[in-house]
């Protein structure tokens, strides 16, 4: 597709131009507002002259090549503009008009219009879009009205909604932009596509994303690994969240592991930076364009002038997981720097003597900078933009001698504000002449230091190595019915999961015998066909310490079963385990991001808590390992409360062995479940003792 003649065309068609004000008229205007020195053709059957210039009847009327065109007609006349503008040879469309795929009457127009551009080659930013504008290539395909100056700079704003991006395009934050595409129904072009092309722009340095819906999901991801590889953070905000996922639910993963899991498990694994608000996507995004250094660890050191307003951000802090490195190397060059009653901690309150003396603010910012721990310097320093001179004349002293301190310490430095107000403009100057990213708002402020933070940290392991991923195992299930809980843990056997000593049997005396030759006590279970919550049924009776126990209970079951639409296949009778805790580890295939894995607490109320991590499959040992630990259950598993610490590393390998499991047989297998799994202490492993695998079909 010519996704080049969307972005830096070589001349222009207007098809709707107009004087009056509009679609038309903005598009001309923006050409103008970016300085494009291109042919433009304005396309009006009727209006001879516009902005004093010759007008078309039509693209045919055009005597030499288009290269883009940007339509603002009705909807009902798009689809003749596609038609001459693949004849004319035209590499791309930007489509203002909507009544396309965003309504029922028009998906069907919407995909004729895709077949009509992409046989003829052509990119196409929308329908139902604003355009975009690439304002370091001095291009524009844009349909509404441009506010009287944009702050240039390296992020690319890749937007679906229109509304988003004219929030972006007239926030008072000074993003550099560097474009604004705003995708629309991205009925051929999609924000995959875009990022793609601008990843190697060399004017590009930050990347943001609103997105309604992913399309081209595996497209979408690549194109982030790329970004990351190339060292281009890309923020992502997608809407729409839900609280159930896409597929039908049998087991309990599809409820813990939906389709917001599923993409926020495939934008971890791509190496993008989440957010979940405007306010989050402007600060992350204005934090990773403008911050010049690298930080060289995860932890962070502060100066203050309000020992008050310290405490609520080390609260704010907590919650949000970021720490500050206590004093250690540069706790006596500060004691010598600041009176006597200074309170010595980290973040370090200036006190009076910092505000007035800048030497004094500079030698405490190389001091804590300079120490080994500490991967960034925040000055939080509150800069509303009522200010009066005389004090934002010190704030603005003050700013500049920390950031000559941390320069000397060759450490990042970041300004944040514990009030939202716009920064006031003495002090945004000064930040920016010292390329210092003054955020605003102690929680958002601190969310996209934590956000950058990780991005800039070495990427986890979230795959599988090459080496560790065995032959696919063939699979033994049964014809026309779900697998038993007996007969899919069979199947996981090949990977190394391995279940507790059990036998399966046909009676109730069969049952009985069973137990005592496993030695008591016991777990009984009645399998009935295509049953998958058992104990939900009463068919699992747990503790069972006598053959008598056993036939009272598997007599029981009988006749529940008999209640039940499925016939009652058999008895699993199984020595009764005893573990430290017990978790549930799941798999499901979801139609947009493929295989998932998902780690957490588990038992019957695993939808209710939802303590789990939910990541892409498969995952090595050190990838699921690094999952267990983003769970509260891991808490458990280090030994809580003086219980004895469980066999992690038997629980990471069995998370990995199922990932691999799932990945190897998506193609027939929609999910697979452990749970629970007991999980024994020290190093003496874990075990399943429940499973259930839901074939594709």
């Amino acid at each position: 597709m010519g996704i080049q003649s969307l972005l830096s065309p070589r001349s222009i068609a207007i098809v709707g131009a107009s004087e009056k004000v509009g679609p038309g008229y903005n598009a001309f205007k923006a050409l103008e507002f970016v300085g494009f020195d291109g042919p433009i053709h304005l396309v009006n059957p009727k209006s001879p002259e516009l902005f004093g210039r010759r007008t078309f009847a039509s693209l045919d009327d055009i005597a030499g090549p288009v290269d883009a065109v940007f339509v603002a007609v009705q909807a009902d006349a798009v689809l003749g503009v596609a038609r001459v503008a693949a004849k004319k040879g035209a590499g791309a469309l930007a489509i203002l008009s909507s009544g396309f795929g965003e309504t029922e009457d028009g998906v069907a127009v919407q995909r004729e219009l895709a077949a009509i551009c992409e046989t003829a080659g052509m990119a196409v930013c929308g329908p139902n879009c604003l355009g975009l504008l690439n304002f370091q290539g001095k291009s524009a395909l844009f349909g509404t009205s441009l506010p009287d100056k944009v702050a240039r700079g390296g992020i690319a704003a890749i937007v679906q909604s229109g509304s988003v991006g004219i929030a972006l395009l007239n926030s008072a934050r000074g993003l550099g932009l560097s474009h604004l595409i705003t995708t629309g129904n991205e009925a051929v072009t999609s924000a995959s596509d875009y990022i793609e092309a601008i990843i190697d722009d060399p004017a590009v340095t930050t990347i943001l994303v609103f997105a309604e819906q992913i399309k081209k999901p595996a497209a979408f991801m690549q194109a982030l690994r790329r970004a990351r590889a190339a060292g281009k953070p890309v923020v992502v905000l997608k809407s729409g969240r839900s609280q159930s996922g896409k597929a039908a639910v049998m087991a309990h993963t599809g409820a813990v592991a939906g389709s917001d899991e599923a993409c926020d498990a495939a934008l971890l694994a791509s190496g993008a930076i989440q957010v979940h608000s405007l306010d989050d996507l402007i600060e992350t995004a204005l934090l990773a364009s403008k911050i010049g250094l690298r930080p060289r660890g995860a932890r962070l050191g502060g100066l203050s002038l309000s020992g008050g307003e310290i405490a609520l951000v080390l609260d704010a802090a907590e919650d949000i997981g970021v720490a500050f490195a206590p004093l250690d190397t540069a706790k006596d060059s500060v004691k010598r720097l600041l009176p006597p009653f200074a309170h010595l901690s980290n973040p370090l309150d200036l006190t009076w003597a910092g505000l007035y003396d800048p030497s004094v603010a500079q030698g405490c910012a190389e001091a804590i900078a300079s120490q080994g721990d500490v991967g960034m310097l925040v000055l939080l320093q509150d800069a509303p933009s009522g200010l009066g001179a005389q004090q934002a004349g010190r704030y603005s002293r003050l700013l500049e001698a920390v950031g000559q301190g941390a320069a000397a310490a060759g450490t990042p430095l970041v300004a944040l504000s514990n009030v939202s107000d716009q920064p006031h403009l003495l002090l945004q100057e000064t930040a920016d002449r010292l390329n210092v990213p003054y955020l605003r708002g102690t929680r958002v402020g601190l969310a996209a230091i934590a956000n950058y933070l990780k991005w800039a940290a070495p990427a986890p392991s979230l795959g599988a190595q090459p080496n560790s991923v065995r032959p696919r195992a063939r699979l033994n299930l049964p014809d026309g019915r779900l697998a038993a809980e007996h007969e899919a843990r069979q199947a996981l056997k090949d990977y190394g999961i391995s279940g507790p000593p059990e036998q399966f049997v046909a009676t109730v005396e069969e049952a009985a015998a069973a137990a005592e030759a496993l030695g008591f006590p016991v777990v009984l279970k009645g399998i009935v066909e295509n049953l998958i919550h058992k104990s939900d049924a009463g068919l699992v009776k747990v503790g069972l310490n006598s053959a008598d126990d056993v036939r009272r209970e598997a007599t029981q079951m009988t006749r529940a079963a008999d209640r039940l639409d499925g016939r009652l296949l058999g008895f699993l009778v199984q020595r009764k385990m005893s573990a430290v805790c017990e978790i549930f580890v799941g798999c499901r295939v979801d139609p947009d991001f493929g295989p998932l894995v998902a780690v957490g607490a588990g038992g019957v109320q695993v939808e209710l808590y939802k303590d789990v991590a939910v990541r892409l499959a498969p995952l090595d040992p050190e990838g699921a390992r690094q999952a267990i630990a983003a769970t509260r259950v891991a808490k458990l598993l280090a030994g809580f409360r003086g219980a004895a610490p469980a066999d992690v590393d038997a629980v990471a390998r069995t998370v990995s062995a199922v990932s691999r499991f799932i990945a190897d047989h998506s193609d027939h297998i929609s999910e697979v479940e452990i749970n629970p799994l007991a999980v024994m202490a020290g190093n003496q492993g874990c075990v399943a003792l429940d499973c259930v695998l839901i074939p594709r079909q």
